[in-house]
């Protein structure tokens, strides 16, 4: 039976390539095809997985700001991701693109139980995949086959000709959602309100307060709320400390300006609150494993 089956397909294959062969006709010149517009080839891809809301709130709160690109697919439980000042829901079927250092954090699920697909890659042009800023998209059939392909290829022997096929579908499954994208809008139901309600909170005070007042104490004056007792609730609602919140927000903050290479490093160290040049290059060495100098050419590169 299944043997009919396959022989079937291979028929019904033939006929269909036949037929098209016969459709394309003759071209009018040699020498004119069709063109495209230059596209982005993703490259170092890493693929992986998160199951459990605490495992993907963790990660998150781990993570240093990076050059790459972090493509989300949900395929089961809705959640919350905070995209810089705003909240986006993501139900099974959505996925999500953040850009290169672009600040991040999640909230709680529905449930603890999850199954989140990350795949997460470099680009040498990524100004390309800028469209995807702000916007999240409603994946179907058509992208679901592309991402089995792509498991696929991951999860099989490692060579060069595969990483090349690789890097070639993945690229052919971002033209695919760039079709898909949408606006993002702000979540009307959040799963957890009082998350997103302290997420809101501390952020309203950061954006609108001078960025060298980014400490817990600062922020727990601002809440009318003990440093302790902030400190807690954050770590209840979020498993991570404030302090490194605080700190990752800053760097995020610092990164962000230091695009523009007409601010020199004095300047910036006084926007950003710290005491002198010497300070603000520490923190960024300690935060980034380079130079103020060495990032800043990483960036323009």
């Amino acid at each position: 039976m299944l043997f009919c089956r396959v022989e079937e397909l291979k028929i019904r294959m033939r006929s269909r390539l036949e037929s098209l062969s016969r459709a394309v006709g003759v071209p009018r010149s040699y020498f004119q095809g069709r063109t495209h517009a230059e596209n982005c080839i993703p490259n170092n891809v890493l693929i992986f997985r998160r199951t459990t809301c605490s495992e993907l709130r963790r990660a998150t709160f781990e993570m240093r700001p990076h050059h790459r690109f972090v493509l989300i697919f949900n395929l089961a439980t809705s959640g919350s991701v905070r995209i810089d000042r705003a909240d986006v829901r993501l139900h099974p079927g959505d996925g999500l693109l953040i850009l290169p250092y672009q600040f991040h954090a999640f909230a709680k699920t529905e449930k603890e139980e999850i199954l989140w697909l990350i795949v997460t890659f470099e680009c040498e042009r990524p100004a390309l995949l800028e469209q995807f800023r702000g916007k999240v998209f409603r994946f179907g059939a058509s992208a679901r086959r592309r991402m089995v392909s792509l498991l696929e290829l991951y999860c099989s022997e490692v060579d060069e000709p595969v990483n090349q096929i690789l890097a070639f579908e993945l690229a052919c499954l971002l033209l695919e959602l760039q079709r898909l994208t949408k606006d993002l809008r702000a979540s009307p139901t959040p799963a957890d309100p009082q998350s997103r309600q302290l997420l809101d909170d501390i952020a309203s005070y950061l954006h609108r307060s001078p960025p060298g007042s980014t400490s817990v104490k600062d922020v727990a004056k601002h809440l009318n709320i003990s440093e302790s007792r902030l400190r807690a609730r954050f770590r209840a609602t979020f498993g991570s400390s404030l302090g490194y919140h605080l700190r990752n927000f800053r760097l995020h903050l610092a990164i962000e300006r230091m695009r523009d290479t007409r601010r020199n490093f004095t300047k910036l160290a006084s926007e950003l609150g710290f005491p002198d040049s010497a300070s603000f290059s520490r923190f960024i060495r300690q935060q980034t494993g380079s130079t103020p100098t060495e990032f800043r050419h990483r960036m323009i590169k």
